[in-house]
């Protein structure tokens, strides 16, 4: 079975999954982001049921796999994907290059990261209706604060809380009618690391896997600590859990930082539990001229600098986007 996880960047998502990774029956791989770029690009390599143009997929696949982002145990050749799945099964080739990863780490079941799920989730239902999705939020101002700090991505304050409230609003519309159905289970980063043996417990019995007792023992993991070691965000993810990771915007934010990302993610940060330091009055009185000044000021000002890993991933993801079509 794939599972799936519904996450904003630098809000915990190589946490949870790599957690989860921890389950004895639970696969979850270091993101290489295949499904993204493949499942919204689809359309440009036309008729995927004539071989050349099969061929052409499979062998951008194959450059994404192989690009040295992240560490699998499975490595594919050109071969083995062509051999994976028949002409034309786009729904094979993902299921078995994931299910194939998770054979490798002695699994039946993987959890996948992938970035802005919201892009191509019809893709997800339509070829894999019976996965379920866990939806993890972290509080804004922190996750604001972690985008600060990362030199992988543009501007600061502003330009997460912007990207947070849009990410919420598209998830929270996709959760709710996943929720429904019993496909979708919500969580925080907050409650994940402050009492994590109680909601990881939730989020496994959800995903119908049985308690595992030895889960928070993730960090151990060979290929887990292998993947700590190549980016400063990933260096966490191979020491013990860190129960007092939050509420760090306190200190580290002044106070027109805090201001504008709660403008920003008032309501969002309302539904979802998540109290504001300011008053809806206060923040009311805080222009968006000021905070488009801000932005600006941090587009120009705060480094911005891709690693380059991240670089050659980036490059391989947007052949798929350069397709003719």
């Amino acid at each position: 079975m794939m599972f799936f996880l519904m996450c904003s960047e630098r809000s915990g998502s190589n946490f949870i999954t790599k957690l989860l990774n921890g389950h004895k029956n639970i696969c979850g791989p270091s993101a290489k982001h295949i499904i993204n770029p493949l499942a919204r690009n689809l359309f440009r390599y036309k008729d995927l049921n004539k071989v050349n143009n099969w061929n052409e997929l499979l062998k951008d696949v194959h450059r994404l796999l192989n690009v040295n982002f992240s560490l699998w145990k499975k490595e594919f050749s050109l071969k083995e994907l062509e051999e994976i799945a028949q002409l034309g099964d786009v729904k094979s080739l993902i299921n078995n290059i994931y299910m194939e990863e998770a054979k490798a780490n002695g699994k039946e079941h993987v959890f996948i990261k992938e970035n802005h799920v919201y892009e191509f989730l019809p893709f997800l239902l339509l070829n894999f209706p019976k996965s379920k999705y866990v939806y993890q939020t972290r509080d804004p101002r922190d996750m604001a604060l972690s985008w600060k700090k990362s030199l992988e991505h543009p501007g600061g304050i502003i330009q997460a809380a912007k990207q947070w409230q849009k990410d919420q609003q598209n998830t929270l519309k996709n959760h709710y009618e996943l929720e429904k159905r019993g496909l979708s289970y919500f969580v925080k980063y907050e409650d994940l690391i402050e009492d994590t043996n109680k909601y990881i417990t939730k989020v496994v019995e959800f995903l119908g896997m049985p308690k595992d007792e030895n889960i928070e023992n993730f960090y151990k993991d060979a290929l887990t600590i292998e993947n700590a070691k190549m980016y400063k965000g990933w260096n966490n993810l191979s020491k013990r859990i860190l129960k007092n990771n939050k509420n760090k915007y306190v200190k580290e934010l002044n106070q027109d930082e805090i201001k504008a990302i709660e403008k920003i993610c008032y309501l969002e940060m309302e539904y979802l539990g998540y109290k504001t330091e300011y008053s809806i009055a206060v923040l009311e009185k805080f222009s968006e001229e000021k905070i488009n000044d801000m932005q600006k000021y941090e587009m120009e000002n705060i480094p911005y600098s891709k690693s380059k890993r991240v670089r050659i991933n980036s490059e391989a993801k947007k052949i798929f986007y350069k397709k003719c079509i």
